[in-house]
C-alpha cells in the first residue's frame, strides 16, 4: 500500500519558473504515463495545491546593480482534475497561477527606465488540458495520452503539446513508457542596459525546445520496483533570460548565449516497501549538455504510515553536485562572444531537506453530491546552496473524488 501511495503523489515544486517548470513536466509525464490507472466510469477527481515559496543570496553575478541580490517570493496555487469518461477514456486538466516579485526584476527596470515605472511584481497564468486512453492487450494494457497547454507571464509566453504512450508486458509487471513534448515560446530581452536613457526591449523572440523521454519500470517483487529513464531535450533560439546581465570591464551589459543546447539525462529509481506499512524511495539521475555543464542529483525518501490506512509521512533528502557551463564567469575583463553570469549555470552543490504529510478524511456529502478519498496534504522544503543560494517551500493540498 505505501508503495502504491508513493508512486501516486505529485508534488509540484516552483523554482523558478520557464526552463525548471518544463523539467518538473517531463518528470510528472513520465511518472503519469507509466503508472496512471484509470477510475471509475463518471467519477471525477480533483487536487487543489497551494505553493508559498522564498528564496534569497546576496551572491547573484548577474544581478544588474551588482549588489547580487536574488531575493524571490512566490504565491502559487493550482488546481488538477481528472475525469472518467468511460471505462477506458479520461480527461485531465490542469490550472496554475503565479504570482512573485523578484528583486533582480526591480532593479533591472529601474536601471533601465524602459517601461516607465518599475516592476512591482509579477504573474503567469497556465493551462494544460489532456486526454488517456487505455486500450486492453490480453492481460497487459496500452496507454496513450495528448496533452496541450499554455503559459503567459510579463516576459514570457509558451504554447506547448506533449504525446506519451505506454505498453504494460508480463501480466502489468514490465512497464515502457514514452513522451514527447514540444514547447513554441516567446522571450522579451532588455538590449543595451549600459545606457538607461536609451534602453530598450526586444519582444517576440523566438524559443523552440523539444524533448523525448523513455521510461522503463519493472516489478521485481512484490515490496520492490525499479524504474529507469532517459530524456533529450533540444532548446533553439533566444536562450538568454530577460533579467541576467554581465560586468565587462566594470559596465553592465546584457548576458550572450548560443542558440542551441541539446541536454541529456539518464535516471534510475527504486522503491522498497517494508511490508505494508513503509517504503523506501531512493532514486538517482545523471545530466549533461552541450554547454560542458554536468550533475548528479541523489535523492532518498522514507515513506510510513503514522495511522495506519488513514495518514503517511514522507521524509526526504537530495543532494545535488554541478559543474559551471563553459561561458560562466563571476566578471569579464573584455567581450566574448559568449558570457553569462547566471549562479544557476555556476559550478555549485546544493542539499534539501523536506517533509511532506498526508491524511485521508472521512467521505462527507455536499449538496447531494458524495465527496470521497478525501486527502488533505502539507509539506515544507529548505534548501542551501555553495554558492550562495538559500530557498524554502511550504504546499499544501486538497483532493477529493465525486
Amino acid at each position: 500500500m505505501a508503495v502504491v501511495k508513493l508512486l501516486g503523489a505529485v508534488v509540484a515544486v516552483t523554482k523558478i519558473l520557464k526552463e525548471r517548470w518544463r523539467e518538473i513536466l517531463l518528470a510528472f509525464f513520465a511518472l503519469q504515463n507509466a503508472f496512471g490507472e484509470m477510475m471509475e466510469k463518471g467519477k471525477t477527481k480533483v487536487k487543489k495545491v497551494f505553493n508559498l515559496y522564498h528564496q534569497n543570496s546576496n551572491d547573484g553575478r548577474q544581478v544588474v546593480d551588482g549588489s547580487g541580490r536574488e531575493e524571490t517570493n512566490v504565491v502559487e496555487p493550482m488546481v488538477f482534475i481528472d475525469h472518467q469518461i468511460n471505462e477506458d477514456t479520461a480527461i485531465s486538466g490542469r490550472v496554475v497561477f503565479d504570482a512573485w516579485t523578484a528583486a533582480s526584476d526591480t532593479k533591472l527596470d529601474n536601471y533601465t527606465g524602459a517601461s516607465g515605472s518599475p516592476i512591482m511584481g509579477q504573474s503567469r497564468i497556465a493551462a494544460n488540458i489532456g486526454a488517456r486512453q487505455e486500450k486492453k492487450a490480453g492481460v497487459n494494457r496500452w496507454n496513450y495520452g495528448v496533452d496541450l497547454g499554455f503559459s503567459s507571464e510579463y516576459d514570457y509566453r509558451s504554447f506547448n503539446g506533449s504525446l506519451n504512450v505506454s505498453r504494460s508486458f508480463a501480466k502489468d509487471n514490465f512497464t515502457l513508457g514514452g513522451s514527447l513534448q514540444y514547447y513554441l515560446d516567446e522571450v522579451d530581452l532588455f538590449k543595451d542596459i549600459s545606457n538607461p536613457q536609451s534602453a530598450t526591449i526586444s519582444t517576440g523572440n523566438e524559443r523552440k525546445i523539444l524533448a523525448g523521454t523513455l521510461t522503463a519500470s519493472q516489478i521485481l517483487t512484490t515490496k520492490d520496483i525499479f524504474q529507469v529513464g532517459l530524456t533529450f531535450a533540444r532548446s533553439s533560439g533566444t536562450l538568454e533570460s530577460t533579467a541576467n546581465t554581465v560586468e565587462v570591464a566594470g559596465t553592465r551589459q546584457v548576458e550572450s548565449l548560443p542558440d542551441s543546447r541539446s541536454r541529456y539525462a539518464t535516471s534510475m529509481k527504486w522503491v522498497h516497501g517494508f511490508g505494508e506499512g513503509s517504503a523506501l524511495n531512493l532514486s538517482y539521475r545523471y545530466y549533461w549538455d552541450q554547454w560542458d555543464l554536468s550533475s548528479h542529483t541523489i535523492r532518498a525518501a522514507y515513506l510510513f504510515d503514522v495511522v495506519e490506512d488513514e495518514s503517511y509521512m514522507e521524509i526526504f533528502a537530495r543532494v545535488h553536485s554541478q559543474s559551471e557551463v563553459e561561458y560562466f564567469g563571476d566578471r569579464f575583463a573584455n567581450n566574448r562572444e559568449f558570457m553569462t553570469s547566471d549562479s544557476d549555470m555556476a559550478d555549485y552543490e546544493s542539499y534539501e531537506l523536506g517533509v511532506f504529510y498526508e491524511s485521508y478524511l472521512d467521505d462527507f456529502k455536499l449538496f447531494k453530491t458524495d465527496f470521497s478519498d478525501v486527502t488533505l496534504g502539507h509539506g515544507f522544503v529548505y534548501a542551501t546552496r555553495t554558492n550562495g543560494m538559500r530557498y524554502g517551500y511550504y504546499q499544501a493540498s486538497f483532493g477529493y473524488s465525486f
